[in-house]
């Protein structure tokens, strides 16, 4: 007797050339019992199959900020509407949001305006046309957006402030369909810190102690606005010359302190001996792709024991038990 198993569902094949399938029960207590001929055992495998390949393709697409930032802003029809400024982010998982400008294309001079990243739609570059780049989709009515909240480049708001966010998240909750976040209540935020992507890039990065270990290079973003990893020059560290190696976002600790409990530190534990052998982050355009890839990626988090915040297969995670 041998028998095939499954994370959703038990199989045992008998001598007499009959299936024990064994499924788990999703209501009440009872898992449900019976045979079944031998070639519905085929089905039922590829089942799971499909099922756990539709779990990994739920892993998310990751840009990185230096190729966000000056990306093209379109509208659904392809017109081109301006420019991604900057990206805020958080730690963890908090609403992002884009900073773009429009420049002349509709009169609004040198405003900027913020807007919660699920406004936004994110396109890839279509490869059987030939100037087709990746570009951001911005579905609003440009009645509707020349009356949006802005504010001038030279003066930028409290990005910190919930009420700031409670007011963008509500200019642009009926828009996008409906996908935007309901607003930020003041003070419900879980975390005062914020980072503009143009100040984070080259942030230093200490251990617990206080002992810098290098500093942010690069922000690897998903298309929903979330630091999904980011690169940290650690060669000076290791003493090794120019090394990159890739930290997951949540693996970091982000505080204030100072005397006036207004600078932001970013520590992450770790040793030498574990950032020698951390997976590497190689800059250049030829090695995005590499960069960027979800398998390569589920790696890093593997290597610093960091539950992703996107589902895994199955598999993967049985793999790591």
């Amino acid at each position: 007797m041998r028998s095939v198993r499954s994370a959703a569902v038990g199989f045992e094949l008998r001598n007499d050339m009959t299936c024990h399938v064994e499924m788990p029960a999703y209501r009440g207590d009872i898992a449900m019992k019976f045979q079944t001929p031998l070639p519905i055992l085929g089905a039922l495998v590829g089942l799971t199959v499909l099922a756990d390949a539709q779990t990994t393709s739920k892993s998310p697409t990751i840009w990185l900020a230096s190729d966000v930032i000056d990306m093209k802003v379109v509208d659904p029809k392809g017109e081109k509407l301006g420019k991604v400024e900057d990206v805020v982010v958080h730690p963890g998982g908090e609403t992002a949001y884009a900073v773009l400008s429009f420049g002349g294309t509709l009169g609004m001079g040198d405003k900027l305006f913020a807007m919660p990243w699920s406004v936004l739609r994110t396109t890839e570059a279509e490869t059987s046309k030939k100037d087709s780049d990746r570009s951001i989709v911005l579905p609003l009515d440009k009645e509707r957006l020349k009356n949006a909240p802005g504010f001038d480049k030279a003066h930028w708001p409290v990005l910190a402030s919930a009420d700031w966010a409670k007011d963008i998240d509500a200019y642009y909750l009926t828009e996008a369909g409906g996908n935007v976040k309901r607003p930020v209540e003041a003070g419900a935020r879980t975390s005062v810190i914020t980072w503009k992507c143009s100040d984070l890039k080259g942030a230093d990065v200490k251990t617990p102690t206080g002992e810098k270990l290098g500093d942010i290079e690069e922000i690897a973003i998903d298309t929903n606005g979330r630091v999904n990893y980011v690169a940290v020059s650690v060669g000076g560290f290791l003493g090794m010359g120019e090394s990159h190696v890739a930290v997951p976002w949540d693996a970091l600790k982000f505080s204030l302190e100072g005397e006036k409990g207004d600078t932001k530190v970013i520590t992450l534990a770790t040793t030498k001996q574990q950032l020698e052998k951390a997976p590497r982050f190689k800059p250049g355009k030829d090695k995005v792709a590499e960069m960027t890839d979800p398998k390569w990626i589920g790696g890093v988090y593997d290597y610093y024991s960091v539950q992703p915040y996107w589902p895994r297969s199955q598999a993967k995670q049985d793999q790591g038990r």
